[in-house]
């Protein structure tokens, strides 16, 4: 989980979902990358536990597209003491 998080563009895409939930390109137009590249951490992010697809949308041209949002509210990490 640490090393998904560790990205700078899964970061933003995590942030950009505490307001709503997105299509991929939805969020590749709200973060400015491309859908590819948003995609590929959403996949990652999914695999995490950190997202989840919520339900499916239709395009205007009829296209599939998956719409995800943050799978819990708030995630909290915390390190122990070694000596624990």
């Amino acid at each position: 989980m640490l090393q998904v998080l560790s990205s700078e563009s899964a970061q933003e895409i995590l942030s950009t979902l505490t307001s709503d939930p997105g299509t991929a390109s939805e969020i590749a137009n709200s973060v400015d990358q491309s859908v590819q590249n948003v995609s590929y951490h959403l996949d990652r992010l999914c695999e995490a536990d950190l997202i989840t697809p919520t339900k499916t949308w239709y395009s205007q041209k009829g296209r599939e597209m998956t719409v995800y949002a943050l799978a819990t509210e708030r995630l909290v990490v915390q390190f122990s003491d070694s000596t624990d």
